[in-house]
């Protein structure tokens, strides 16, 4: 908690002894220091002649003041007025120097306004000189300093003028009150609030609007929800930003739930809500995922007349994004005439998230390329692209293996400053890792000036992820050595480093550890690492046993890890019953089911086969496609087996020529496969091992990818082994880098060797 400022040495506002004699009924309800003036004005030019201000011109009203020879003091207040609204800054010292010249400095009324004036145009150090030079000073002059002083993030000022004015001698209105608690919410002090809560308790002002509001919100900040519920409840006359304070307090504190029942409330009380309670509800039903009321919610905006109010359309946006109801923002995302930055990045966003919902990978790289194309969109409207900005984008990038764009946006990032800043950093180290290139990511990582678990966890995941298990766990060290708390995810990385170089010992010390250590119960990603490096090293039985004492049930993934290894290793009967439960959870998963149907077969189970066969007629799945795609000058090429003459002949005479030398080294045998079936031709495999799209991409890369490239493939099943020893061979071969990401796992193919451990998908 803030410690309060010095000059409240007591920890006590004294204002109680000489309070007694201002009664509590002459106190200000307004909300705001108010300052009326009569509505039409008059001056008197040099030759006689008068005119009304309010017809005037605002540039012809300053030139006509400049010439004029009387004029009454109350004339300054809507030329005033209106140097607020266009923020005129020189305005406004035109007419404080005519004030002067004309002796109405010594107007009251006049130099508080123009305090005022000075704040709005974010001047104090203009609106303090005006204060000072006041002739006498009441509690709306004191009143308009302070909240110049809270308006332009100067909070701490702002309680050093209440000290002042105390010791002056006058004393606060509800409004006084209601601004500091605005100040001490800014500063945290909570302890100051509390005593401006117990005065207003004593002099029965508590149930004031204004007082109420600020008390609510400051509780609010302080994590006390309770009691700004309670401050709530305590207002007299409740209004819209009671409402809205209230509300958004619940939000604020992950009570979401409950701060949709006082907007439910509210409009059982016949409160209209404003823009502001519309986005913060809003923004409510995106963490409750709440689409249903946000839809009642939309239909509400535009009932009240918000139908084109940016606000509350980008949050109406963002909620259908997080809903997954993609049609429908975009369809309001291609109705925007105007546009924000706000509007803008979460489209990028929602993009990147419908990547992760998207039926398969191609449909997924099209969602990315939407993302970029808004990205290079934002970059030419004139909008300064921020943190969420470029964050953002780099995810998209990290989902595609987008190296070339995500090169592009790294150098934007340190034109712009950006790069600075751990989260970007972090998404850097992120988009790296996803393309291969530990090395960058290294880079990036080391470079960070400050690094939070995130960043450590990340670089861990990343070496591990790599296949460089030593790096990762001198990481984790590091990471402990300096007081870094880790938690489940980082773990994750930890287990994962250990599985993938066959360290049994050292993988269940760290399981241990994590549970006796740190408090932190295994969940599901830590029971995979572990059966994982057990699958790796062929030990099923312990892999199996390991699965059986999980306190939850396995998933997909954990059978198709087992499923890998029983083929690799060859024990058929723990593989047929991995299969089978994988099924159950996957019952239209057509990789599955072809590598079912090749297992019966390796076994010459011909009538389970034919069952198989059955099954998958009866299931109408369709026919599993292979294909590979690789980016390259912002264009991508996608490859499929049956689309052989695609590409011109020059690629395939350099894959046969390929080819020939793999065999030299391997044999024909360690090239074929029979992995994946074609359901229309039980002779033959399901695409020739010659045409599988990873081998046609390899080739179009060699041919079109500079020599210092390495070469980025992704496909989107499963690498057989035909083709994993393939891309071994010709990474010694043509000493290129390829890397490949598979719908499992990452392969990085380098002078013959593989991060994958040689343990293919």
């Amino acid at each position: 908690m803030a410690s309060l400022p010095s000059f409240v040495g007591s920890s006590t506002l004294k204002v109680e002894p000489d309070y007694r004699k201002h009664s509590t009924t002459s106190l200000s309800t307004d909300k705001s220091p108010s300052i009326s003036y009569p509505r039409t004005h008059t001056l008197t030019q040099s030759d006689g002649k008068s005119e009304s201000i309010r017809s005037l011109d605002f540039q012809e009203a300053l030139s006509m003041i400049k010439d004029s020879s009387r004029i009454e003091t109350s004339c300054y207040v809507p030329l005033l007025q209106e140097c607020i609204d266009r923020n005129s800054f020189s305005g406004a010292q035109n007419f404080h120097s005519h004030i002067i010249k004309t002796g109405s400095h010594q107007d009251i009324f006049v130099m508080t306004f123009l305090v005022n004036v000075y704040a709005k145009c974010e001047a104090m150090e203009n609106a303090r000189k005006v204060f000072i030079s006041l002739p006498r000073k009441n509690v709306v002059a004191w009143t308009t300093l302070m909240t110049g002083y809270v308006h332009n993030d100067q909070p701490d000022v702002a309680i050093s003028v209440l000290q002042e004015m105390l010791e002056f001698g006058s004393y606060p209105t509800n409004y006084t009150l209601g601004i500091t608690l605005s100040a001490c919410s800014a500063l945290n002090f909570l302890e100051l609030g509390k005593q401006i809560h117990a005065y207003s308790i004593k002099y029965q002002i508590v149930h004031d609007t204004s007082v109420g509001n600020s008390l609510c919100s400051l509780y609010s900040k302080c994590a006390s929800l309770g009691s700004a519920i309670k401050a709530f409840r305590k207002i007299g006359e409740k209004n819209v930003i009671s409402w809205t304070t209230v509300i958004s307090a619940c939000g604020d504190n992950s009570r979401a739930a409950k701060g949709l029942r006082f907007f439910t409330e509210m409009l059982a009380d016949n409160v209209e809500p404003n823009e502001f309670t519309l986005t913060s509800v809003l923004s409510m039903c995106c963490t409750v995922l709440s689409l249903s009321i946000g839809a009642q919610v939309h239909c509400l905006s535009i009932k009240l007349g918000y139908e084109s109010n940016l606000r509350i359309k980008n949050s109406i946006m963002y909620l259908y994004l997080k809903c997954g109801w993609f049609s429908e923002a975009r369809q309001l995302f291609n109705g925007m005439e105007d546009m924000s930055l706000v509007t803008m990045n979460s489209m990028i966003a929602g993009y990147g998230e419908m990547m992760e919902l998207a039926k398969d990978d191609l449909s997924a790289y099209h969602n990315g390329t939407e993302a970029l194309n808004i990205f290079s969109k934002l970059n030419n409207s004139g909008f300064k692209l921020d943190l969420y900005t470029f964050s953002s984008i780099l995810t998209v990038c990290s989902k595609m293996v987008a190296l070339e764009q995500g090169n592009q946006i790294h150098a934007q990032t340190l034109k712009t400053g950006y790069l600075s800043d751990v989260i970007v950093r972090t998404a850097l180290v992120n988009l790296y890792n996803k393309c291969g290139s530990i090395e960058r990511a290294s880079k990036a990582f080391l470079e960070m000036s400050t690094r939070t678990l995130i960043s450590w966890t990340s670089m861990i995941t990343a070496f591990a992820q790599n296949g460089q298990t030593q790096q990762a766990l001198q990481l984790f060290e590091d990471m402990r050595l300096i007081g870094v708390r880790p938690n489940q995810i980082t773990f994750v990385g930890v287990l994962s480093a250990c599985g993938h170089a066959g360290m049994v010992d050292e993988a269940l010390g760290y399981f241990d550890m994590m549970q006796k250590d740190f408090k932190i119960r295994p969940v599901m990603d830590h029971y995979t690492c572990l059966i994982d490096m057990f699958v790796r090293l062929g030990r099923l039985d312990e892999a199996f046993d390991l699965i059986k004492k999980m306190d939850f049930p396995p998933n997909e993934f954990i059978w198709s890890l087992l499923l890998a290894g029983c083929k690799r290793h060859g024990n058929t009967e723990l593989g047929f019953y991995a299969a089978e439960k994988l099924l159950e959870l996957k019952p239209k998963d057509a990789e599955t089911y072809f590598l079912l149907l090749n297992m019966y077969k390796s076994a010459e189970r011909w009538e389970d086969v034919s069952k198989v066969r059955e099954l998958m007629r009866e299931k109408k799945l369709e026919k599993l496609t292979d294909w590979s795609w690789i980016s390259t000058k912002d264009k991508v090429y996608s490859f499929k087996p049956d689309e052989r003459q695609a590409y011109g002949d020059q690629m395939y005479e350099l894959l046969d020529e390929l080819l020939d030398k793999a065999k030299s080294f391997l044999g024909n045998e360690s090239l074929e496969s029979s992995d994946l079936l074609d359901e229309d031709d039980e002779e033959k495999t399901f695409s020739s091992t010659i045409q599988h799209s990873e081998k046609l991409a390899a080739a179009f890369g060699l041919l079109n990818i500079p020599d210092a490239a390495p070469i980025r493939i992704i496909k989107n099943i499963s690498m057989c082994r035909g083709c994993h020893n393939f891309m071994k061979v010709i990474s010694s071969l043509n000493a290129r880098e390829i890397i490949i990401r598979g719908s499992k796992r990452l392969h990085k193919f380098v002078n013959g060797q593989c991060s994958c451990g040689d343990f293919d998908d």
